[in-house]
């Protein structure tokens, strides 16, 4: 990655929007807005007219200096049509004015961090951001992009920087019997201090990785259950086909839905029942791996269907409530009878979930080890603090750890 290349992209999500947005990064990029349009007052929204060859097209341009942008470079953000041949058309020009490239895969957070824009924990949260598949595990990366992590660590960092300075200049004059740069009490309380912070941070962490999984909420029962029905209620629109005849579904068909506010992954599947061939047979075993796997089963059991025996995560569903003969509990899910008073029920089964917040933070493996050895040299250090030169040793092997989460290391 060469950090004196213009690198130009495309910095709007994909759609179908009317407009896009085009961020040019680097020494020229300036000089290549200028020759392409006219450069604008940094910091401003104008609108200019991009040369196209011999043709012209209105475009609305903002500047920003290397101070003041995302990636502590020059940029250049153009707002344009959303056409994909006018907008390869656009990056190309782009590319010829500046001598510049298309940008690599997250290259633009990846300038921020080496020009000193995010912190490592912070650039590794846009990254998460991107790839979070939940709520929950969005809201645990926001955290992250946001500097939560790093501000917690950069206070034991300065801590250890300015303790592990007094050691140090402790252990340069001393010759010097009237000179103590800092007592043994007070280097405790700052070991202390620092091996606090860290444990709250380690005792209260959400591990990422963990935030990831859904928990699952299997819909099971005979065929022609209502399972499907309930499926599509639940889900609020007709995501599976619902038939009288036996058998319509055969795989799993998963959506995610929320249980009041709790998200899990429903899935519908097979309907229970004697394989009769090689079709049935893999379809069965399916509905028994899901069943086997799920927190939450709802068995959906039809007014002419018997109740079976079922087991503690099940929860037993009468369906079919606008027929004859329907149970006196049954719920309806074409109506929408009953159906609130089962999502309460669901939420209640799932039991908690991980919510990351300011006081429990979503950390990956890699920010972990890292405290955990910064801890193990903090201990150390407890144990060799009347030995200066054992003591500064551990401290820097300390702040080392802790620096390897933001990404600074002081001298």
């Amino acid at each position: 990655m060469n950090l004196d290349e213009t690198i130009i992209a495309v910095s709007a999500p994909r759609g179908s929007s009317t407009k896009t947005l085009i961020r040019m990064c680097g020494p020229s990029a300036f000089d290549g807005c200028e020759a392409l349009c006219g450069l604008p007052p940094v910091r401003t929204l104008e609108k200019r007219q991009f040369s196209l060859g011999h043709h012209h097209l209105p475009v609305l341009v903002a500047a920003f200096g290397a101070d003041q942008s995302y990636a502590g470079q020059d940029t250049v953000e153009i707002q344009c049509p959303n056409n994909s041949t006018l907008v390869d058309r656009m990056i190309q020009e782009m590319i010829n004015v500046t001598g510049g490239r298309l940008a690599e895969a997250g290259e633009f957070t990846a300038r921020a961090f080496f020009n000193g824009r995010l912190t490592l924990s912070e650039a590794e949260g846009v990254c998460a951001t991107i790839s979070a598949s939940n709520d929950a595990e969005l809201k645990g990366a926001s955290l992250l992009r946001k500097g939560a992590l790093a501000s917690r660590v950069e206070s034991i960092s300065k801590t250890l920087a300015r303790t592990l300075g007094l050691v140090e200049a402790g252990i340069d004059f001393t010759d010097e019997e009237d000179v103590v740069a800092i007592t043994e009490e007070e280097l405790m309380k700052e070991v202390e201090q620092c091996l606090s912070t860290i444990e709250s941070l380690l005792e209260n962490n959400i591990s990422m990785v963990s935030l990831r999984a859904l928990p699952l909420v299997v819909i099971a029962g005979q065929p022609n259950a209502g399972k499907s029905t309930l499926f599509n209620a639940l889900v609020g629109f007709d995501r599976v086909v619902v038939s009288s005849e036996e058998g319509t579904t055969r795989d799993a068909i998963a959506e995610r839905v929320y249980f009041g506010n709790k998200e899990a992954e429903l899935i519908d599947i097979a309907g229970i029942e004697q394989s009769t061939n090689v079709v049935t047979d893999a379809a069965q075993k399916k509905t028994a791996s899901m069943i086997q796997k799920a927190d939450v089963v709802l068995y959906c059991v039809a007014p002419h269907q018997d109740v079976p025996e079922t087991s503690s995560h099940y929860l037993v569903i009468h369906t079919k409530s606008d027929e004859e003969h329907a149970h006196d509990s049954a719920i309806s899910a074409i109506t929408g009878e009953g159906l609130g008073s089962l999502k309460e029920k669901v939420a209640s089964r799932l039991g908690d979930q991980l919510n990351p917040n300011e006081q429990a933070l979503a950390l990956l493996g890699r920010h972990e080890q890292l405290l955990r050895d910064a801890k193990r040299c903090l201990e150390q250090a407890r144990i060799d603090v009347q030995v200066p030169e054992l003591t500064a040793n551990s401290l820097r092997n300390a702040l080392n750890a802790i620096g390897g989460i933001t990404g600074q290391v002081t001298p």
